[in-house]
């Protein structure tokens, strides 16, 4: 069965483990209804914890999401994203490292409590911290050199060198390859739904994520760490804000990672069929919605799971077609 909402199941919990992009967050504003959602859950005793796969830390993720609307008073309890998680845990989980270097974008604040310190190339350095991209790359847009169109789902399993534009991912990689470094990666996702301007208008895509940067380099034969959804490291970290709950639920938009990091964690899992499960329902025309749900976790999730997780459940507890009553439902 498919729920309209989640004001239809949200009963049967006390706590909630909350995705931001895809589920509250379209890239650019929040769905319409969200918030009056989340207000309405939190008001009634439940605790909401926010659990984002960014890589930016918390306290710039909150100022920015407080000035759309999202308040800690009013909307959730906890807000934890996989670089704040990263940044409070990184000597348990990096114990023997000394030195790193970042790749593409800079994130300042990402070290600035650990005593790490940063490495002047890449060769000197013990760990190497990927960053956001220095440009937006459509994850339906991509095609190969030769001029073809890549699939979604397709994405995470193509050599770099051959995808058009990837030139610069493509070279750093190597370097790294050469050195033989290992990569760590804080968002898992290998694409998001994020917000551009183009001519003058706001335009929503897929955008291609740090995720598939780490399954682009294990390709290569090289070692990455992963930190964040669905690997458990940042399930133990936030079930310390939910110790005192009896019943939790996962609510995501990607069956692998929300849904099969919560399974893995031992809550409840609840997909909500917007973000990226919406934009796969898209490419699928003239389908139900129960059979687009099937082609969804029975063939694309799998091509999208890291072979180190694909024998793990991505079966959700529950399906709502969207976390608020008001939001447009994905077409059936």
């Amino acid at each position: 069965m498919i729920y309209k909402n989640l004001e239809e199941v949200y009963e049967r919990y006390d706590s909630f483990l909350v995705d931001v992009y895809g589920v509250l967050y379209d890239g650019n504003e929040f769905y319409k209804g969200a918030l009056d959602t989340l207000e309405m859950v939190k008001g009634s005793g439940r605790r909401i914890v926010i659990l984002s796969n960014t890589s930016t830390p918390a306290d710039i993720c909150k100022p920015y999401y407080a000035k759309r609307g999202l308040s800690d008073e009013i909307h959730y309890d906890e807000f934890i994203s996989s670089g704040e998680a990263f940044k409070r845990t990184v000597s348990q989980h990096l114990p023997d490292a000394k030195t790193y270097f970042q790749i593409f974008r800079r994130n300042e604040s990402i070290f600035a409590e650990s005593k790490l310190v940063e490495a002047k190339g890449i060769e000197a350095a013990d760990l190497i911290y990927v960053g956001v991209l220095n440009r937006f790359y459509a994850a339906d847009e991509l095609r190969t050199k030769g001029g073809l169109k890549l699939e979604m789902d397709a994405i995470s399993s193509v050599d770099c060198h051959d995808i058009k534009g990837f030139d610069e991912v493509a070279d750093m990689l190597d370097t790294c390859l050469k050195f033989n470094k290992t990569l760590v990666v804080i968002n898992p996702d290998i694409f998001a739904m994020e917000a551009f301007e183009k001519d003058g208008v706001i335009t929503k895509r897929p955008m291609v994520c740090q995720g598939a940067v780490g399954e682009f380099y294990e390709k290569m034969g090289g070692k990455v760490l992963y930190f964040g959804k669905p690997y458990q490291a940042i399930y133990d970290f936030a079930k310390q804000f939910i110790k005192d709950s009896k019943k939790t639920a996962m609510i995501g938009d990607t069956p692998w990672t929300d849904i099969l990091g919560g399974n893995m964690a031992g809550v409840d899992t609840i997909l909500t069929l917007t973000g990226i499960s919406g934009e796969f329902f898209k490419l699928m025309e003239h389908e139900s919605l129960e059979k687009k749900l099937k082609q969804l976790l029975e063939g694309i999730s799998l091509k999208m799971t890291h072979k180190s997780l694909a024998n793990i459940s991505q079966e959700p507890t529950i399906v709502i077609k969207s976390l608020a009553c008001s939001i447009d439902m994905p077409p059936n």
